[in-house]
């Protein structure tokens, strides 16, 4: 996840909220202790639910989507995700183009 997490950091344009640089870390990214928000309909983000064993889940417009547990729940929830991006989000996170004519990491899902 932390690879994932670094990528996009890299890859979203600054934000002035958020200095040190992990613009998409500190926006789509909490990890327990902390909780996200779920009345909050803006809220989409990975939730990092538990530490040992990892597990994660997807909050997108005040819905919790709790992948299966086991080793490839990152997987799933990456992919979830991303999905989510393509299909209701028309592949844009923020201002940011996930598809051909941005970061193209949309292509995993074909056309």
């Amino acid at each position: 996840m932390h690879v994932f997490c670094t990528y996009l950091d890299s890859r979203l344009p600054p934000h002035p909220k958020y200095p040190d640089g992990k613009t998409f870390t500190s926006q789509h990214f909490i990890q327990t202790p902390d909780k996200p928000d779920t009345s909050n309909e803006n809220v989409f983000c990975i939730y990092q639910s538990s530490i040992n064993p990892p597990h994660y889940e997807l909050i997108y417009e005040c819905h919790v989507y709790s992948l299966p547990k086991g080793r490839n729940n990152m997987f799933h929830t990456l992919l979830m995700f991303l999905y989510i991006i393509k299909t209701k989000e028309s592949g844009m996170l923020g201002r940011v183009n996930l598809g051909l004519s941005g970061v193209n990491v949309l292509w995993i899902f074909g056309e």
